[in-house]
């Protein structure tokens, strides 16, 4: 027999060996019973829920910021002279109410000048007198009273009004009305060797010292005011839709304890394209007995409580869902339930369209699911 054909009944047995054991095989295979497969039993997971009944809720947004005085001045003489010693001095930390004279500078050299130029202008009036008795009489008896109330050392009373155009043109041809008004304006200039108190304020810078020359258009140094103040703060813009004039504002030191209520006062008609936020102005005022811890420069935290929304219900944050669902509790199931947010801050959301009555998830879970078996615990 060929080797050829040998090798052709060879592979030919080998493959039919192969098929009867593979028949055999699953044959044994399939006399086997299927395994039962059993479902392993979920145990239902503890969660605190709580029933909610829609209502009023008030938007609280979160602010920051550093006090700041309502009032504030740079004290620059206008005049120059000596600091005089005596008195209250101007020192830093030194407290002026309004009205309260802050700076004296040395005016002797000025005052001197005025009563000359006063006395000047007495000699001109008395010398003109005659003249003005003469050709002015329907007037004359104001020239008169004039001359009589006349002090060298007192500011100069008002001056006479002319009866007529030619009486005018008279007195200013006598150059007693430019004198008039150069002596007014001396003595508008000496009243500001006299530094005065605008407002209440403590000195919180001082340049000068008591004794020392003050040159004019220096700086002196700085008053800022005391009881008014006021705080700057940036809100972002999601919370310019309810932030609006008038909200009540309350302030928090540290330790959370409240030193300051007041109301929004302003409100930038800009947004910060950097920040994406908008100045937000404050005008406070300090809590009964804290009037102390409320001073220029602090730094306050504290939220803005605007207009309640209406048919809401406020949840932590950390409970709303891809910003448009909640955890409800239905059957001892999760349930997914959609929500519109109102309002949402740092650390809560105000959200709408949750019926009365609803049972929601008061805490977070992981790996939750819909439909994910829970056993109630109400808060």
């Amino acid at each position: 027999m060929p080797e050829a054909l040998k090798s052709i009944l060879r592979a030919v047995a080998g493959l039919a060996i192969l098929a009867v054991g593979l028949g055999i095989m699953n044959a044994l295979i399939s006399m086997k019973p299927e395994p039962q497969v059993v479902d392993r039993p979920v145990t239902p997971r503890a969660v605190r829920t709580a029933a909610v009944n829609p209502g009023l809720c008030t938007p609280k947004t979160p602010i920051e910021g550093r006090v700041e005085a309502l009032y504030r001045m740079d004290i620059i003489s206008e005049t120059t002279g000596d600091l005089l010693i005596g008195g209250r001095e101007f020192r830093e930390g030194v407290e002026f109410a309004k009205g309260d004279v802050m700076m004296q500078l040395d005016a002797t050299e000025a005052r001197n000048a005025l009563t000359a130029q006063r006395s000047q202008f007495l000699q001109l009036l008395s010398a003109s007198l005659a003249d003005l008795r003469s050709d002015f009489p329907e007037n004359w008896s104001a020239w008169q009273g004039f001359l009589e109330t006349m002090d060298v050392t007192e500011r100069l009373p008002e001056l006479p009004a002319a009866a007529s155009q030619r009486e005018e043109l008279f007195v200013a041809n006598r150059g007693m009305t430019s004198l008039y008004h150069a002596i007014r304006s001396a003595e508008d200039r000496l009243d500001k060797y006299t530094i005065v108190a605008p407002f209440d304020g403590v000195v919180t810078a001082a340049a000068v010292r008591p004794g020392a020359l003050v040159r004019a258009g220096q700086l002196a140094g700085v008053l800022v005011g005391q009881g008014a103040y006021e705080v700057k703060t940036a809100v972002h813009a999601r919370y310019l839709t309810t932030v609006a004039l008038g909200d009540k504002v309350t302030f928090e030191d540290e330790n959370g304890q409240p030193v300051a209520t007041g109301n929004v006062e302003r409100v930038s008609g800009n947004v910060d394209p950097a920040t994406q936020s908008a100045s937000v102005f404050c005008r406070i005022q300090p809590v009964d007995g804290k009037s102390t811890l409320l001073r220029d420069g602090r730094f306050l935290t504290g939220s803005i409580a605007s207009s309640p929304i209406e048919d809401a219900v406020k949840i932590p944050l950390n409970l709303l869902l891809d910003g448009s669902a909640v955890y409800a509790v239905t059957n001892e199931q999760l349930e997914k339930v959609g929500v519109d947010v109102a309002f949402e801050s740092r650390t809560e959301a105000i959200v709408l369209g949750v019926d009365s009555g609803t049972v929601l998830l008061q805490e977070a879970l992981v790996s939750s699911f819909d439909g994910m078996p829970v056993q109630t615990s109400a808060e």
